[in-house]
This record gives C-alpha cells, sequence and structure tokens, in this order.
C-alpha cells in the first residue's frame, strides 16, 4: 500500500522533469561542439599566425643574408669611397638583385654617392635612427622606412664599414610580405619585424609598435598578453624578430560567427563522414588484401615515360611509372593504391618489386647504353620514416649500374623528423654513384635553406607550374621563380608534364635543359622504350 503513491511521485516528477533532461542530453553534444568549435578556431588562428610568423622569419633571414653579402662585396671592391666605377659597380648590383632598390655609401654621416649619382656637395644625415650602424665591422643594422629618390619608403640595411663609413642598400618593405596573402592579415592585428632592441622596423597592420611585449631569444612562439595572441619567431642569422599579432575581439568574432554553424554541420557531416569512412575502409581493406596477390599475380607492370634533354633533342633516360592492371577492375592509378601501401607496410615490397622488374626489363640495354639512365620514385618509408631499419643496399640495383641510376625524393621524405634517417640513406645512394632528384618541387612546402643541407643533383618542377606557361615568351605563376631557385642553386631543372611546342620551347630559352610529357612520347613499355630511343637518337 506504501509503493503506488511513491511510484506514482516518480512517474509525476519523470513527466515533469522529462523535456528538460532530454534537452539537456541534446544540448550537452552542443555545448561540446561549442567548446570544441572555440578551442579549433583558436588553435587555427594560432597556426595561421605561427605560418606567417614563420616564413616572415625565414623570408627576412635570406633576404638579408643576400643583401649583406652584396653590401660586403660594394665595400671590398669600392672601398667605401665614390668614383664612376663605384657608380657602375652599384647600378650593375641594382638591375641584378631583385631585393635591392638603391645602393648607397656613407662617409662621417655624409651621403656620398649612390647608383644614381655622386652629391656635390655631400648630403647631410642628419636623423639619428637613419645613421645607426652596428657594434662591429662587417655587420648590418635594419632601419625603418624612409622616403627615396624613385618615391615611396625603402627599409634601410647600413653595413658597418668603419666607426664612421658605412654603405647601405634600400629595400621596398612589401617584399618582406610574400607570404601574407596565404592567411587573413586583414583580419590579424598587426605583423611586425622588431630588432633585438624592440624598435619595429617595419609593420603590417593597425596594431602600433607600443603594445608590443617585451621580446627576448627565449620567448616562446605563442604567447598571450592581456588577451592578444602572439607569434613570434626569430631570424636564423640577425638578431630580428618577426611578430603576428591577433586581438581577442578578433578570435571571438570568429567563434561567434562560425561556431553555430559548425555545431549544426557537425552532426550531418559526422554521419556524412562515417558513411563515406566505412565506403572508402571496405574498399581500402578490399585493396589491401589484393595488393599482396598483385605481386604474386604479376598484375603490376613498368611504364617508361622518356626524359629528353632540349638542348640537344635526345632521348637521355626515362622515369619508371609502376601500374597495377587490376583482373576485375581495370587499371587502378598510383595515387590510389600506393597510400595504401605506405600505411600497411606494403611499400617497400612494392618498391622492391620496382627495382627488381627494372633491372630485368633495362639491365642489359642500359649496360651497353652508358649514356641512358633510369629513375624511380621513392616513398619516405623507403628511407626508414617509420621507424624501419633501412639502408642504401635495399635499395640498389643489381645489374643496372648506379652512375645510370636517379632516385627521385618527395620534399616530404626531408622533413625534419624523417632528416636524419633520410639524410642516411641519400648519402649511401650517392657514394655508390646515384642521382638524387626532388620530385614536384614546389607543391610543399620546403625551407630552401634547408633544402640545401641535403646533396641533389636534379629538381622536378611539377605539371602545374608548367601549365602557367602561356605561349613561348610569356608565363603567369611561379615558373620563373623555380627555375631562379634551381640556377641559384645549381641544380639541374627537368620540367614535368610538357604537353604543348609553345612550352618545350619557352623552357628551352629559360635554361631549363631536361622535359618529360606527352608533347616528346607517352610512358611506353620496356620495348617501345628502346624502340624510341634508337629512332629519336639515330644519327641524322
Amino acid at each position: 500500500m506504501v509503493k503506488q503513491p511513491r511510484r506514482k511521485l516518480t512517474d509525476r516528477l519523470i513527466l515533469r522533469y522529462e523535456l528538460p533532461i532530454l534537452l539537456l542530453i541534446a544540448l550537452l553534444p552542443e555545448a561540446f561542439m561549442l567548446g570544441a568549435s572555440y578551442f579549433w578556431i583558436q588553435t587555427n588562428i594560432e597556426q595561421e599566425m605561427s605560418f606567417l610568423a614563420d616564413a616572415t622569419a625565414r623570408r627576412t633571414d635570406n633576404i638579408l643574408k643576400v643583401t649583406q653579402t652584396n653590401l660586403k662585396q660594394l665595400t671590398e671592391q669600392t672601398s667605401a669611397h665614390c668614383d664612376p666605377a663605384a657608380l657602375d659597380f652599384m647600378r650593375d648590383k641594382v638591375f641584378k638583385v631583385m631585393y635591392i632598390r638603391e645602393l648607397g655609401i656613407i662617409n662621417d654621416n655624409k651621403l656620398m654617392c649612390n647608383d644614381v649619382r655622386m652629391f656635390i656637395p655631400p648630403v647631410e644625415i642628419t636623423d639619428v635612427e637613419h645613421r645607426r650602424i652596428a657594434d662591429k665591422d662587417g655587420e648590418i643594422m635594419l632601419i625603418p622606412p624612409v622616403p627615396t629618390l624613385q618615391g615611396g619608403k625603402s627599409v634601410l640595411v647600413n653595413y658597418r664599414v668603419s666607426a664612421n663609413r658605412y654603405v647601405n642598400a634600400l629595400i621596398d618593405p612589401e617584399i618582406f610580405a610574400e607570404f601574407h596573402d596565404y592567411v587573413r592579415l586583414g583580419e590579424v592585428s598587426g605583423v611586425f619585424l622588431v630588432r633585438e632592441d624592440g624598435k619595429a622596423v617595419i609593420s603590417f597592420g593597425s596594431m602600433s609598435e607600443h603594445d608590443l611585449p617585451p621580446i627576448t631569444e627565449s620567448t616562446e612562439h605563442i604567447r598571450y598578453s592581456h588577451g592578444t595572441v602572439y607569434s613570434i619567431y626569430k631570424s636564423g642569422a640577425f638578431p630580428i624578430y618577426a611578430v603576428v599579432t591577433a586581438s581577442p575581439s578578433f578570435i571571438f568574432k570568429h567563434w561567434l560567427r562560425e561556431a553555430i554553424a559548425l555545431g549544426l554541420l557537425g552532426l550531418i557531416m559526422a554521419a556524412a563522414l562515417l558513411w563515406v569512412l566505412k565506403k572508402k575502409r571496405r574498399r581500402s581493406s578490399l585493396l589491401q588484401d589484393e595488393l599482396w596477390q598483385a605481386i604474386e599475380l604479376n598484375e603490376f607492370c613498368i611504364q617508361y615515360q622518356p626524359m629528353i634533354n632540349m638542348q640537344t633533342n635526345r632521348c637521355v633516360g626515362a622515369e619508371a611509372l609502376i601500374r597495377w592492371l587490376h583482373a576485375d577492375r581495370g587499371l587502378i592509378p598510383p595515387q590510389v593504391f600506393i597510400p595504401i601501401a605506405e600505411q600497411n607496410g606494403m611499400i617497400r615490397a612494392i618498391s622492391h618489386w620496382i627495382i627488381h622488374q627494372v633491372d630485368k626489363e633495362l639491365g642489359d640495354y642500359l649496360l651497353e647504353n652508358a649514356e641512358i639512365h633510369v629513375s624511380i620514385n621513392l616513398s619516405p618509408f623507403d628511407f626508414g620514416s617509420d621507424g624501419g631499419k633501412v639502408t642504401s643496399n635495399d635499395l640498389l640495383f643489381m645489374r643496372i649500374p648506379h652512375q645510370q641510376v636517379i632516385y627521385e625524393i618527395t620534399e616530404h621524405s626531408l622533413m625534419p623528423h624523417h632528416a636524419k634517417a633520410s639524410y642516411e640513406v641519400m648519402e649511401g645512394l650517392r657514394k655508390h654513384g646515384a642521382k638524387l632528384a626532388i620530385d614536384d618541387f614546389g607543391t610543399g612546402y620546403s625551407n630552401l635553406g634547408y633544402l640545401q643541407r641535403f646533396s641533389l643533383d636534379y629538381l622536378k618542377i611539377d605539371k602545374s607550374f608548367v601549365d602557367g606557361i602561356q605561349s613561348q615568351t610569356t608565363s603567369i605563376g611561379m615558373i620563373d621563380h623555380v627555375i631562379n631557385i634551381a640556377d641559384t642553386m645549381q641544380y639541374n631543372l627537368i620540367a614535368e608534364g610538357v604537353e604543348h611546342e609553345y612550352q618545350m620551347h619557352y623552357l628551352k630559352e629559360h635554361g631549363v635543359t631536361f622535359a618529360q610529357g606527352f608533347y616528346f612520347a607517352k610512358p611506353l613499355s620496356a620495348k617501345e622504350f628502346m624502340a624510341f630511343i634508337k629512332q629519336k637518337n639515330a644519327t641524322r
């Protein structure tokens, strides 16, 4: 008799609080999504800021190194004295060095001459900041932008020759902003280049340099001060810091604008993503099971993409390309099965199969034709990026002379977390006489100074850059920049994906020696490739 009323009371409580409980259960995921969205937005902003600060610091380091070297050469050539020969030397430098827009020679704080003319009488430099120089001879000091003869303002780089003499270069401030288009700079409070003494040499954006926190070499890359986020990176060789700032209101505005949408879309996208992942996983699982069988059933084959020396119009070799001729699905492209092979530890077996097959198909031919080479693509896992023990001996051919082999490596293989293993294997291959190439150069993010640590022979220009060539004499995009980089770093260039005659002529006229693509030939079987060489290289 006692339990019945208690059951009714419980029922009434459940009925009374059912809606709030259900709402609470429904809102808990939403609350999680809102919190996660704020964290995601904040993290994303910090990553963008870090990218911009790091890239700007590295960009600054490269610019200042080039400028310091040229100012040193100016000093050695002229002894910091003005004469017609000094003017000619400065004019030549301004013409050839993209970073420098003006050069000058200063004695006793008087501008004696620049690349335009000699000053009689000399121009007195009265601004104390503008005539600041480093504490030691041969070092540089950055000065905030000053008006130039050409109009506008330029950053001063003062190179100390002695206590009362220096030479300087004027640089367009905008050249330091190369990477700013990659982030939402318009919504970031400010981007600064700051000297060791706290003086902002360059600033972009609306924030004042007086709002910057104290900066030292031990300052963390990401720090907060009064709610403002700062990303700080130091130039490698100079006491200059790149600082990117974002205000608290900026982060909150983005969260408020995007969080609700993320929360609402999260459940829909999660369900859709789950379905896609299950479908993809099912397909990947089937392919994974069949990959091992593909080698045993000889479903793989090699096609050879000829490489042409455009200066001599002769075929000098080919790139070996793997293809999977699936019995039921037909041709499966490498971009589908190679990632699966990398994820499941099968890539080394496939790489070994490629080496063995190329050795078998071209071994005799290359032994008799020392001027022809073959190149193969390698995965980061072939260099032990997964922690496995790998040596250069694992990648050597048994019959083909090592001097006729080019190993193509992706930029990803040379990233810092792979660098040690990659370096040891690469050096081992080079000791055997093989050549090394960076494949698809420019499509990933690589610091050029970092790449110089590795002994490389070729840079392969990705097809996306070649497609920027519009005619025999004009181009858009970064093709010219990539060619200049290779020339500066003294690498041979191989252009990929050449499909038109005007692309070939443009590349040839701009100093690119080697190329491959459908304009010359499509990928061929080993027999077709050898016949192609015979016809292409026939003496006329």
